[in-house]
């Protein structure tokens, strides 16, 4: 089995690399009443043509604050021991949890619902279905959306805590866009339960709704600033820490944040403009 890590996308000054992990490797048959091995999915060298041009880095290495470019990082993992995890996962998926617990999982989840009329930052829009922006005449670049008006939202918050969370201690999390995303919480829950990362909360925040220009789901993600993140530290994760019923981290070394398309590039610009100095 093969395996490769690739860079997805990065920003030195930001803090933020984006990597995946992909391996493959020779399917197999399953016999008579076994059960069928997963489909291995389809992997591409990270050097091959057409991709984004990357420099490997070392195991434990880091791009220096000021370099700027592609770079591919993150640690070369055992892949007999990945599988052993996942396989040991897969089988304790197949026992429904406890109550607090979904199920399979060590952890427990905890979910629940914002309103938008408890929010100062975000009160809420909404687009009128059917209807789309039109390009500025002035600067082709933007939209013109006269569609878009206040509306009401909810949200969920999904929040997963390691059976190893010890009540009343600090502890480091993950904070993820467009949940509730119970792949993460799985992962979690396996490597953590083999100390192959430190037990840490993992917090799914559902977007407002809708997508692109005058939609909620489009203020939140496509605006290139700094209020998603304070809309995460002063109203989501003290909603958690109440919630859930644990105490976060205020150290940035144990603070993680994930996010995939609009979502990915929200997560990029939110630290960048949350962790630029004051002028």
């Amino acid at each position: 089995m093969n395996c490769e890590r690739r860079l997805l996308s990065g920003s030195v000054l930001a803090g933020v690399f984006v990597f995946v992990m992909t391996c493959a490797a020779g399917g197999q048959v399953a016999a008579a009443g076994q059960r069928a091995e997963r489909p291995v999915p389809p992997t591409r060298d990270a050097h091959s043509p057409g991709y984004v041009e990357a420099k490997e880095l070392p195991d434990g290495a880091l791009p220096p604050a000021d370099a700027d470019g592609n770079f591919i990082l993150g640690p070369t993992h055992d892949v007999a021991s990945a599988q052993e995890v996942v396989s040991k996962h897969d089988a304790a998926s197949k026992t429904p949890g406890t109550a607090g617990q979904a199920g399979g999982l060590r952890g427990k989840v905890i979910e629940f619902t914002m309103n938008s009329t408890e929010s100062k930052i975000y009160p809420g829009i909404a687009r009128e279905a059917g209807t789309f922006g039109t390009p500025d005449p002035d600067d082709p670049a933007k939209l013109v959306v006269t569609t878009s008006h206040p509306a009401p939202y909810t949200r969920k918050v999904t929040v997963y805590v390691p059976a190893e969370y010890v009540p009343g201690s600090v502890a480091p999390f993950i904070v993820g866009a467009d949940g509730p995303d119970r792949m993460l919480f799985s992962a979690l829950d396996a490597v953590i339960a083999e100390h192959k990362v430190p037990a840490m909360v993992a917090i799914s925040i559902g977007n407002g709704g809708g997508d692109a220009q005058g939609s909620e789901r489009g203020l939140e993600y496509d605006t290139m600033s700094g209020k998603y993140a304070e809309f995460v530290e002063t109203e989501v994760l003290p909603r958690v820490e109440a919630e859930a019923h644990v105490k976060l981290t205020k150290d940035p070394d144990g603070r993680a944040t994930m996010g995939g398309s609009s979502g990915g590039a929200l997560i990029e610009f939110s630290l960048l403009e949350s962790t630029r100095p004051e002028s």
